[in-house]
């Protein structure tokens, strides 16, 4: 029987020491929230070097967040949310929700 990425990741997860399911956690939600970034630049028809010109953060640092390889500041986080229009929230997570998104670029 093949297993989906899902299944072979989640199987892995479990038996991994709770160390590194906070890392998981911590590497996921930061990813999640790199992406929801470069899709609401998208959305809003902008290229990196406008998002760039706009908040005065180099092009290069705005592919490094959106790729999650960048450990941007909450202030660079603010500057880019306020350009894109949106807000930068931290989010109470829920019991059924445990591995939700803790901070989040939404719409306004």
């Amino acid at each position: 029987m093949t297993r989906s990425y899902q299944e072979a990741a989640a199987e892995r997860l479990a038996r991994v020491a709770e160390t590194g399911k906070r890392q998981h956690r911590v590497f996921t939600d930061a990813y999640d929230m790199a992406v929801q970034l470069m899709e609401l630049r998208e959305r809003r028809g902008m290229t990196q070097i406008e998002l760039a010109a706009v908040t005065g953060i180099a092009q290069s640092e705005i592919s490094r967040i959106e790729r999650g390889s960048a450990n941007p500041t909450e202030k660079t986080l603010l500057r880019i949310a306020d350009a894109l229009g949106a807000d930068l929230r931290v989010v109470e997570r829920t019991a059924q929700a445990a591995h939700s998104r803790t901070v989040a670029a939404t719409l306004s």
